[in-house]
């Protein structure tokens, strides 16, 4: 027999009366809901994935108790189940073993995306048997596809073994449902993961990037120091790469840099850390070597190149630059910049060599142009370093491009400077500097473009740098409407990153044929640089806003697994699209008739145009019809949108974006978010973010209304066991309920709110209940009751306390039936509690009971008149009632009801 991994049960605790199996189930069923409701809070809040799946399979164990449990992740584009945990005597069988959609029980539940249970396993005729476990052991399965962002994510089975073995309808449920939230937490895990990996990543050669290589050596700076050890550093620089991205064009670079990334993975140690930090530079960390081990790895690599051929582009040389620290340097970047000082020299002694660093001995590459030139080259060199140094200090996209058009103007005398981005098929200016006027003198803001529009959507297309000596000639030239028609002269060069052109750097001057060769090639340098840093921009913006994201859904998770209505629940979904999406949102519920109200809305009541839509009642066909077959977010054109559901009179839609709330097939709701298409969010972020919120609602919405028919059941069960205990006496059978409508309109004179009147109805419902332990010789005894059975019947309310005991969402409806026999002086029962130490919804039940009493006939005694009910209460208020209570009580009339009970005693 496998290890049992589920929790022992624990013994519930010891009551003088047995309950019945429906009490019995809806204890255990709702205990079960809450601890579901915890779970969801938990397991969302793990990160990491490894302590998420023991964390999933702890906490299944104490919802639904089980012998062996198994965790596959799943490739949905692959059709592959990957085992990823197994609690299993087999486990090394099952984690050893990949399957596909479709095969087996648990690949036939991931294909149709239908959880299965089956309490006789080994006899379906689905079933499949994992190589090296038993083919004939009898057990019971349930096998839950893990579905997120509508995706299959994994699946989750559980067994219990033996010919005995099953699984009950409520366990079943309880396994699926929990399946939703392990679903969503295995998501934001992988996310998470995901999101770690691209931010020390680069995205061309799959080798760790800038900032993590700077991180590394810091840390292995620290670890060699602490431990006297040594770091050897790496700065290797290929030689005239430029020359291969013009001659064979920026795609064949790219290869380059791919091919010779895996070559310097392969010569490396497991040990060892290869990193691309821009352009056609890497560098390598070697932890615990020193200079001589980095030689020898120069060399190999050197002796590698030669036998390898980088596609059209032939042979390639590197230049290698060598450091070793503590010894050269402690600082991480002070190492680094040692290691490209041995590397510039070794391109000055003629390329292709291995330099290692020595104080007072680097050079520099000489150049062959005049003195003239030598001295802008010069200039050029210090700029583009310091520009460098600036930019990988940002990451705002709109930053780096001022910054790129303030250093420009140190060394080129433009007249204007723009620096563009692409986004889809725009160009897109983020930095301007100059002057740009109208005809009129006034100033006007550099317009969008189009990619391949214009001297600077050509340079964006083509990926081909524009030299244009007079705009005026030039057949391809746009005017900015408005401005004058001028000679000036232009250049245009793309920002490339690989083989795409992520935006556009432009000067211009005026007169003709004010830029050369040499602006272009600078210009070139300068984007090379701004292109590695605008990308890393885009992407840590990119990032930054995904993890925002997961930050509010992780939020929006823990805010509605608190909430316990619909409608707090519709107030956190709404809340959470508005601020996530930046929208105005609402939330439309079915009402009885089935048909669609909004029931929360993100402050509709605020505008003028939205408030008349808070009394818009929708058709539900028509609802149902716009929305059927579709069970993620889609948009819908305000056009389309009149055309399925018409709004009312006066009222028209908006272009939306839909979000069905569905249980199976039933549509549970609709989430509308107005204008999707207007804003910072594309709209397939938008539907991506939407669809996150809805499937958590959705889930949340039928948690919730399970609890509420959860609670209606227990309600009604003991409201019918207060009936039957009071059944016995024709003339009190419908004492409960005149004592609950009594103390109902008594708490709304009071101003109880909702949620007070809702305690209130409870406690007047359930304040007799504990008369069930009571024999009904003593309840119904005609005659004076004896000293014992006074202490029998005085009793009950403690009886009531224990018997409500099981439900927490009871427990201040317990302290009401508890104290309502207690009275204003003290002298009451169980606890001797007095004046305002009493709740003041049991002094109202205390008050309306002993009105109730005292109208309607008793076996001891025969009803008063209403009016003279009313004088012993006034009579008895200071002592034994709350005479502010007595005060509102005997404020309203009860002709009416005391009517109504003549009417019910007439019936029977």
């Amino acid at each position: 027999m496998r290890h049992l991994f589920a929790a022992a049960p624990t013994p519930a605790p010891a009551v003088d009366r047995q309950p019945g199996p429906a009490a019995s189930r809806s204890d255990t069923l709702v205990q079960s809901y809450r601890q579901l409701a915890d779970v969801f809070h938990d397991i969302l809040s793990e990160h990491s994935l490894d302590n998420l799946l023991e964390r999933v399979a702890d906490t299944l164990a104490e919802l639904v108790p089980h012998d062996t449990l198994s965790i596959y992740q799943a490739d949905e584009s692959q059709t592959i189940l990957i085992p990823v945990f197994a609690r299993d005597k087999w486990a090394e069988h099952i984690l050893s073993d990949q399957s596909y959609f479709g095969e087996g029980i648990t690949g036939w539940a991931a294909l149709h995306r239908e959880p299965v249970r089956t309490n006789q396993a080994h006899l379906d005729p689905r079933r499949k048997t994992i190589p090296g476990t038993p083919a004939d052991e009898a057990e019971a399965l349930i096998a839950v596809p893990l579905i997120a962002r509508g995706l299959v994510k994994g699946m989750l089975n559980i067994y219990r073994l033996g010919d005995d073995a099953s699984f009950s309808d409520d366990e079943f449920e309880l396994a699926t449902r929990f399946a939703d939230a392990a679903a969503l937490a295995l998501d934001n895990a992988q996310i998470r993961a995901r999101l770690e990996y691209q931010a020390q990543t680069d995205s061309l050669t799959g080798l760790y990037n800038h900032r993590y290589f700077h991180e590394r050596l810091r840390a292995e700076l620290t670890r060699a120091s602490r431990t006297g050890d040594s770091v050897a550093v790496l700065m290797l620089d290929i030689d005239d790469f430029k020359r291969v991205n013009d001659v064979y064009g920026h795609g064949a670079g790219d290869q380059v840099l791919r091919d010779l990334a895996d070559l310097l993975r392969a010569a490396l140690r497991g040990s060892d850390v290869v990193c691309r930090l821009g352009g056609e530079e890497f560098g390598v960390i070697m932890p615990s070597c020193d200079a001589g081990d980095a030689l020898n790895l120069g060399r190999r690599l050197t002796d590698s190149l030669e036998a390898v051929e980088f596609g059209p582009a032939g042979k390639i040389t590197i230049s290698v630059g060598i450091s070793q620290g503590p010894q050269h340097a402690m600082n991480p970047r002070e190492l680094v910049a040692c290691s490209e000082a041995a590397m510039m020299t070794a391109k000055a002694r003629g390329k292709n060599m291995i330099v290692l660093f020595e104080e007072g001995t680097t050079e520099r590459p000489e150049s062959s142009y005049t003195m003239g030139r030598d001295v802008r080259s010069i200039a050029h060199l210090k700029m583009l370093q310091g520009l460098a140094g600036k930019l990988n200090r940002l990451n705002d996209v709109r930053k780096i491009g001022a910054v790129i058009a303030d250093e420009l103007r140190l060394l080129i005398d433009y007249h204007n400077c723009r620096v563009m981005v692409i986004e889809g098929d725009e160009v897109v200016p983020i930095a301007f500097r100059g002057e740009l006027v109208s005809r009129d003198g006034e100033h006007v803001d550099f317009p969008r473009s189009k990619v391949g529009e214009g001297i600077t959507g050509r340079a964006a297309a083509t990926l081909e740098p524009q030299l244009v000596g007079n705009t005026l000639e030039c057949e391809y030239a746009v005017m900015i409407p408005g401005t004058h028609a001028i000679e000036e002269s232009l250049v245009a060069v793309p920002l490339c990153y690989g083989s795409r052109a992520i935006g556009v750097v432009v000067i211009s001057k005026l007169g003709v044929d004010q830029f050369d060769e040499d602006d272009i090639r600078l210009l070139e340098v300068l984007a090379g640089h701004a292109s590695v840093a605008l990308e890393n921009a885009r992407l840590y913006e990119a990032q930054r806003r995904e993890a925002d994201h997961l930050k509010a859904l992780l939020e929006f998770t823990g805010a509605i697994s608190e909430a316990g209505t619909p409608e707090e629940i519709g107030r956190e979904t709404v809340r959470a699209a508005a601020r996530l999406l930046g929208k105005d949102c609402a939330l439309w519920l079915p009402n009885e008739r089935g048909d669609f109200r909004i029931a929360a809305h993100s402050d509709y009541d605020r505008s003028p145009d939205l408030r008349p839509v808070l009394d818009t009642v929708l058709d539900g066909e028509a609802v149902r019809s716009a929305a059927s077959g579709k069970h993620e977010p889609f948009l819908l054109s305000g056009h389309d949108a009149q055309r399925a559901v018409p709004a009312p009179a006066g009222l028209s839609w908006p272009d939306l974006a839909l979000a069905p709330l569905r249980t199976d097939d039933s549509l549970d709701g609709v989430i509308s978010v107005r204008d999707p298409g207007v804003g910072e969010h594309s709209s397939e972020e938008l539907l991506r973010l939407l669809s996150g919120i809805s499937h958590q609602a959705s889930v949340a919405l039928q948690r919730a209304r399970s609890f509420e028919n959860l609670e209606d059941t227990f309600v009604s069960t003991v409201e019918a066991l207060a009936n039957a205990l009071e059944a016995n006496d024709e003339d009190t059978s419908s004492h409960t309920r005149s004592i609950m409508d009594m103390a109902l309109r008594v708490g709304r004179e009071l101003g109880f709110d909702g949620a007070a009147l809702k305690r209130l109805e409870l406690g007047a419902l359930f304040h007799d209940i504990g008369k069930i332990g009571v024999p009904t010789s003593i309840l119904l005894k005609p005659g004076p009751l004896s000293p014992e059975e006074r202490r029998i019947i005085q009793l009950h309310p403690e009886l009531g306390e224990r018997i409500l005991e099981p439900i927490d969402r009871l427990a201040e409806v317990r302290t009401i039936v508890r104290s309502c026999h207690e009275r204003w002086d003290g002298d009451g029962y169980p606890d001797g509690r007095a004046g305002d130490e009493i709740p003041i919804d049991s002094r109202i039940i205390f008050v309306c009971d002993a009105f109730h009493a005292m109208t309607t006939d008793r076996p001891y005694r025969k009803r008063l008149s209403v009016g003279e009910a009313c004088r012993r209460l006034r009579e008895a208020a200071g002592t034994q009632f709350d005479p502010g209570i007595v005060d509102i009580f005997l404020s309203l009339s009860w002709e009416a009801a005391e009517a109504e009970r003549v009417d019910e005693r007439l019936a029977s």
